[in-house]
């Protein structure tokens, strides 16, 4: 699909340029966000630093990750790291290597501190030069935190805060965190919306060069 081709090389761009792409899914059957995930593989493959912050439950992560024929297990670890928000607000720990779940007590503040540092301490072991990073569904922030835009909008600074340059993949269920759309569309270079008319899934453009 012509919406489709336009959103792949986008993406491809933003990786290239450090810029911030927003797919919302404005049917929760659209799964558009999936070519956000498929999108990941090639730089993967290249030993591109990907960290991925998961808003829903990791196993929805990973089981999408299997849809898009990304091999989680191979780089998880070694250049894609996982920090599971959702396990980190409900106490679930998966144990696993380059997972990352806060620990102790967590609110709207108290996790974004400690999320800051961890981002410190990974950042200056790792030492990349870029680091492409994935929110994976936000609209989960609307069930996990009790004010998410204020909590979106201090994340927002810790990526200004970095000192290297990042490209940003936001994935996003409009039906089911509407109060996030406004701040997406304000931070976003690029907005891409996944919609189902008629039995058919579209992808149109509504923010960015060509929209």
């Amino acid at each position: 699909m012509e919406g489709e081709d336009k959103l792949m090389t986008v993406l491809a761009e933003s990786f290239l340029n450090g810029k911030v792409v927003s797919i919302i899914d404005n049917d929760i059957s659209s799964f558009t966000y999936l070519l956000a995930l498929r999108s990941l593989r090639t730089l993967l493959e290249d030993g591109k630093y990907v960290w991925a912050v998961s808003y829903e439950p990791l196993q929805s992560l990973f089981r999408d990750f299997r849809r898009v024929g990304v091999d989680y297990m191979k780089y998880l670890g070694r250049n894609l790291y996982v920090l599971d928000v959702f396990g980190s607000m409900r106490r679930v720990d998966s144990g696993l290597d380059g997972v990352f779940v806060l620990s102790g007590y967590l609110d709207d503040r108290v996790f974004v501190l400690k999320y800051k540092t961890l981002i410190e301490e990974l950042l200056s072991k790792l030492s990349p030069n870029e680091v492409i990073v994935l929110g994976y569904l936000e609209s989960g922030m609307c069930r996990l935190f009790d004010n998410p835009v204020r909590t979106q909008k201090l994340l927002w600074n810790l990526r200004e805060e970095a000192g290297i340059r990042t490209a940003e993949i936001i994935t996003y269920i409009k039906s089911e965190c509407p109060a996030l759309e406004e701040f997406i569309y304000l931070y976003s270079d690029y907005v891409f919306e996944g919609v189902i008319g008629n039995g058919l899934r579209s992808v149109i453009m509504t923010k960015g060069d060509g929209e």
